[in-house]
């Protein structure tokens, strides 16, 4: 049976009993796999095994460690996601363009890479989000001893994220994050009222 103050992600399977770590293992999973493809990619344009084998093993490195959530791997999972992401992009533009100039190109290939980019950004972006990262570093919003009140539930400021205690039938468009000072109420949130 869920608690009904359990925290469940959008998208995730309520059935998680967590899902900040079924996230994290999702992340280190793409991961490993932006290791490998950046491994081929070096060894493809250096054409030498022992000059590429040297960033493979730092990717690897980095892998392990963000896998058992080392606090020095953090930053460096996005980066290496975001030079992946980069040599994508770089990938996708060269596919269109010969596609447009009538030389051979896929168009599975130009969908793939679409994806492929469209997919690293969204486990970049997840770095960001201030939920991840105190699960990443193995707190949660519950260790700080936070007493809800009756109707109040945990959210996130929409411009800076910050987790904050609110009552969603008492928010109104004049209510303000107290950290950024930015409306909690969104145009786009009365809209759909």
């Amino acid at each position: 049976m869920s608690d009904a103050d359990e925290m469940i992600l959008a998208g995730s399977r309520p059935t998680s009993t967590d899902p900040i770590g079924a996230l994290h293992k999702r992340t280190s999973f793409v991961l490993l796999v932006d290791s490998l493809v950046f491994t081929m990619l070096m060894y493809l344009f250096i054409g030498s095994i022992e000059i590429a084998i040297v960033p493979g093993v730092f990717t690897l490195m980095v892998w392990m460690a963000y896998r058992q959530k080392a606090s020095w791997a953090y930053w460096f999972a996005p980066m290496i996601m975001g030079a992946i992401t980069l040599c994508f992009s770089i990938l996708l533009f060269l596919n269109l363009y010969y596609l447009f100039t009538g030389e051979p190109a896929s168009l599975f290939t130009i969908l793939i890479l679409g994806w492929a980019i469209f997919s690293s950004v969204r486990f970049i972006r997840i770095h960001f989000h201030p939920v991840y990262k105190m699960g990443y570093s193995g707190h949660s919003v519950y260790d700080e001893g936070i007493k809800l009140e009756a109707n109040e539930m945990l959210a996130a400021c929409p411009t800076c994220l910050a987790v904050l205690a609110v009552n969603p039938i008492l928010l109104s468009p004049e209510d303000s994050c107290p950290h950024c000072d930015s409306p909690l109420v969104t145009s786009a949130g009365l809209e759909e009222e």
